[in-house]
């Protein structure tokens, strides 16, 4: 019984190792959706605990989305990318205690469009599904994805063509968002 439990752990994290870079940036997007929508749907809701778990489970997603550029990286789109999650980072705390949904959906517009210049570059540049990554019951494990975005050179693939910033154009990774929330 414990032989098979261990070995279904040391599968299910060989399996997570093979998950693309490009296809987990993608993962935490799709993920801190959810979550920024769970929030606003707890302080609509009138429950704490909801839009707190989420808001904090947001957060740390979007730190790990952060901590996922490259510290080498000066390019354009790496200091736009780096200001644009500080000024969501700055903000979003704050709805704990403001209650305010319009920063929420603000911050999800900005990371709506975002996954969708991903998924218009990085992804298709290096051929990754676009598949959602969630299972039958329209839940993925984020906490897999943060511990594995981290371990992991996100901007650059291990194999094959190097993905950096500058492969896209300046433009579609701005495309048009606003630093300040």
């Amino acid at each position: 019984m414990v032989g098979q439990k261990a070995l279904d752990a040391y599968r299910t994290t060989e399996k997570q190792g093979e998950i693309s870079p490009v296809k987990l940036i993608h993962m935490l997007y799709e993920r801190v959706l959810v979550h920024l929508a769970l929030a606003e749907e707890g302080i609509r809701e009138q429950a704490p605990k909801k839009r707190g778990e989420n808001l904090g489970k947001a957060i740390a997603i979007i730190t790990e989305l952060q901590a996922s550029i490259k510290s080498e990286d000066h390019s354009e789109a790496a200091r736009f990318l780096r200001g644009l999650y500080g000024a969501i980072l700055a903000e979003l705390p704050r709805v704990s205690i403001s209650q305010d949904v319009k920063v929420l959906r603000q911050a999800r517009s900005y990371l709506e469009r975002l996954k969708q210049i991903w998924e218009e570059t990085a992804m298709r540049e290096s051929a990754v599904e676009l598949n959602s990554t969630n299972d039958a019951a329209g839940a993925v494990d984020e906490e897999v994805a943060v511990k594995a975005a981290a371990a992991s050179p996100i901007v650059a693939p291990r194999a094959g063509k190097r993905l950096d910033y500058e492969v896209s154009q300046p433009q579609m990774a701005a495309g048009g968002l606003s630093v300040s929330i």
